[in-house]
């Protein structure tokens, strides 16, 4: 079973408001942490909602244009979780040492 998306983690952006013409798909960004409405509830229709930052992140502005803003909010459903990679145990062996 997966693990749930939690703040510290790095995501793939896989969707947005803007569909497949958000200019953040296929970022990487950084989870901060998860925003709650304010009846401290999740979004009513999107479900979870994280607050991401990562380089080149650009928001939907008010007039319909996008701004970089380095950080913006993503349903849990717009983010794929990069797996951190496993870290392999290695052993040094006395001859190691000494070559």
């Amino acid at each position: 079973m997966k693990e749930p998306i939690k703040a510290g983690d790095r995501c793939l952006v896989v969707g947005g408001q803007g569909r497949q013409k958000s200019p953040n798909l296929g970022k990487t960004v950084t989870v901060k942490h998860r925003v709650y409405g304010e009846h401290g509830g999740d979004h009513s229709t999107l479900g979870t909602i994280f607050l991401c930052e990562g380089d080149g992140v650009q928001q939907l502005g008010d007039a319909g244009n996008y701004v970089i803003t380095g950080w913006a909010h993503f349903a849990a459903n717009w983010l794929q979780k990069i797996e951190p990679p496993k870290l392999t145990k290695t052993t040094t062996t006395e001859s190691d040492m000494t070559a």
